[in-house]
């Protein structure tokens, strides 16, 4: 049995269906007392409400018994699934960047930024993680600094947008110099569940792919995808021993500061097996950009209809947003874009596109219009 297509309302261990308690219960009532009931008589409003009753009941049972399974747990049920194989639900991480502070003014001595000196952009605030120092001979220095709130909102912020000293030091002005990356919210159940799903493979030590794609998921909860394989020689077959791990954030392209952190994580000894050498590697970008058509019905509401398109297509987009190695195909596209009201999708891009498993399919542009041309529906 494939337990990957068992649906979650299916895993029961009695029924919960009212139609079904009701019919149980007026069965057993006529025949403990003798006598035929009809809707209108007086026990079948008692009877009624305890078969309601009952079926809550049951539905609870049921509910118990899924939360038991890491396949259809959640939240704190799914944190304890997670206990069981020791692997703890990842928390919210701030995001990440690297502050340039420049001394400006002409000064004699040494300023000090301080491990905690705060840098804003608007409402987001910043700040180092550790300190240095600024002096005549060396007037620029590079800090790391974390958000202060955790989560995505300190994400994506330009080069140069993050530039306000929260508590100005005289002659000094602060910037960021890389894009804030690595914020994500506290891990979400489907994929805590995949990495519960996962941690046995962690047991062995023969470095089975699972098992580099469990502890790599576990450096971050913005790894979304981790293909596992090996780097090839130049007759394009595997070599052995070198594992090349490609990694896929919800951000998209894996910042270097993340495959770095990766790459120290797998190369661990109590990670990696004794004779395998690990790359960590982002992954090659496919770009491609769509440019649809959608010749609609005559009389349907022209706005409306394209409207659900996109709609449609951002759904469709998205789904595959957070996978590696997704082909594109045109006909899973025209699919996606043919709502209510249109006839048909003439797709002028993308063509065909396979896409190789440490691959990522990216869509850059997307154009999507209604023909000149109608069908009668």
């Amino acid at each position: 049995m494939d337990l990957n297509k068992l649906k979650r309302e299916g895993v029961k261990v009695v029924s919960d269906d009212l139609s079904e308690v009701l019919a149980q219960t007026i069965a057993d009532y006529e025949a403990r007392s003798g006598k035929t009931l009809q809707p209108a008589h007086i026990e079948r409003l008692l009877i009624n409400t305890y078969a309601y009753r009952e079926t809550l009941a049951r539905k609870a049972i049921n509910e118990a018994y899924r939360q038991q399974h890491p396949r259809f747990a959640t939240g704190l049920m799914l944190d304890l699934c997670g206990d069981d194989v020791n692997t703890p639900r990842l928390e919210a991480t701030a995001a990440r960047c690297t502050i340039r502070f420049t001394l400006t003014a002409t000064k004699a001595e040494p300023v000090l930024i301080a491990q905690g000196t705060q840098i804003a952009a608007g409402e987001t605030v910043f700040q180092t993680i550790t300190s240095g120092t600024l002096s005549p001979s060396s007037r620029t220095l590079d800090l790391e600094a974390s958000c202060l709130q955790t989560g995505v909102s300190g994400n994506g912020f330009a080069t140069g947008q993050i530039n306000t000293l929260v508590n100005p030091i005289n002659g000094v002005t602060a910037v960021n110099t890389t894009v804030p990356t690595g914020g994500a919210a506290e891990e979400s159940d489907e994929a805590y569940r995949q990495r519960i799903l996962l941690a046995p493979e962690s047991f062995s030590v023969a470095g089975p792919v699972g098992a580099y794609e469990y502890f790599s998921r576990r450096v971050s909860p913005t790894i979304c995808d981790v293909h596992v394989g090996n780097l090839t020689g130049v007759d394009g077959l595997p070599i052995g021993g070198q594992v090349r791990v490609t990694l896929l954030t919800k951000n998209g392209v894996p910042s270097s500061e993340l495959v770095s952190e990766v790459q120290v994580f797998l190369s661990g000894e109590r990670v990696r097996p004794l004779c395998d050498t690990v790359t960590v590697t982002a992954p090659a970008v496919v770009d491609y950009m769509l440019d649809a058509e959608l010749v609609l019905y005559t009389g349907v509401n022209i706005a409306e209809v394209l409207a659900a398109a996109k709609r449609a297509w951002a759904d469709y987009e998205a789904a595959r947003r957070e996978k590696l190695g997704l082909d594109i195909v045109p006909l899973d596209i025209q699919t996606a874009l043919k709502v209510s009201g249109v006839y048909n999708v003439v797709l002028k891009k993308p063509t065909l596109i396979v896409v190789k498993p440490d691959q990522w399919a990216r869509c850059t542009s997307v154009n999507i219009r209604a023909s000149s041309e109608t069908a009668e529906g």
